[in-house]
């Protein structure tokens, strides 16, 4: 949702943006209504304005850090709010409902493979002990999932929506390269105090620690790519290579853990500098 509405304001101003986005909300609102999915729009309009905080971010030459800062924290409090009213309309926990879902879909895989009639009976009990885990970890990170998928929501629209408009025209990205951005090197202590929650011998502390971990280590993957990427560029790999080795770290649990590890090994080795120095003198002859 947010992707569209960055891309027509950046791409026609805000004017014929607005109205082009104006159309297209009538055009959904009067589908929603006829289908009866309503409450589907409603959810997507929450996501809206996260495209008219990229635009204005671009258009006041705001980094990728604070246009991303802005959009996680407005989606979280919206959420936050939205979860509220909901909860208060309807007498209910929106939080709990959404967690008991998630409980009803492990039920319902379960009995997918015990009703399919393939798998003999140690089979079985080996898929369910593991649904169970699987069922148990989730409900222990189910915050951190909440947030990371904000998270990873808004870096899609700024990674795909910087992309779409330089297909369209390089001179409508003003920030600087996604290839080229770091997290605060002050969120190293965060990592510290995840990984010593994790020592405490209490299960509240673990849990706070394996959320909080979980975060990081998305923040963390996504400046390990951008390493990856400006490496790649760097050492002008064709495309076929990029994709293989994209492939390689992503279909396997080290290559996702090495990747973080050097996003945040980037804070003492700085892998870019090279990079950075030589974009900035291209950027100065220019």
């Amino acid at each position: 949702m947010p992707l569209p509405v960055y891309y027509f304001l950046s791409i026609y101003g805000q004017k014929r943006g607005i109205g082009i986005i104006a159309l297209a909300l009538g055009i959904a609102s009067g589908m929603t209504f006829w289908t009866g999915t309503l409450p589907g729009l409603l959810f997507s309009l929450t996501l809206l304005p996260i495209g008219f905080i990229l635009a204005r971010a671009d258009r006041e030459n705001k980094s990728t850090q604070q246009a991303g800062m802005l959009s996680i924290g407005y989606l979280v409090l919206v959420w936050l709010a939205a979860g509220w009213l909901i909860g208060l309309a309807s007498n209910s926990n929106p939080y709990l409902d959404l967690r008991q879902s998630l409980d009803k879909g492990f039920e319902a895989t379960f009995a997918l493979y015990r009703d399919s009639g393939h798998f003999p009976a140690g089979d079985l009990e080996a898929i369910k002990a593991f649904i169970a885990q699987l069922r148990e970890q989730v409900a222990r990170l189910f915050p951190a999932l909440l947030l990371t998928s904000i998270i990873c929501t808004v870096w899609l629209n700024i990674f795909i929506g910087q992309w779409l408009m330089k297909k369209r025209d390089l001179a409508l990205v003003k920030r600087e390269d996604l290839k080229n951005w770091r997290l605060p090197e002050l969120l190293v202590w965060p990592v510290i105090m995840a990984g010593s929650a994790l020592l405490v011998p209490n299960e509240m502390f673990n849990t706070v620690g394996l959320n909080v971990g979980l975060v990081l280590l998305v923040l963390y993957l996504s400046q390990g790519l951008a390493i990856v990427s400006s490496l790649m560029q760097k050492w002008s790999l064709p495309l076929t290579i990029r994709i293989i080795t994209y492939s390689i770290l992503f279909l396997q649990i080290y290559g996702i853990g090495f990747v973080a590890v050097l996003g945040l090994a980037d804070v003492w080795v700085d892998f870019r500098k090279p990079r950075l120095k030589k974009d900035v003198d291209d950027t100065s002859v220019s």
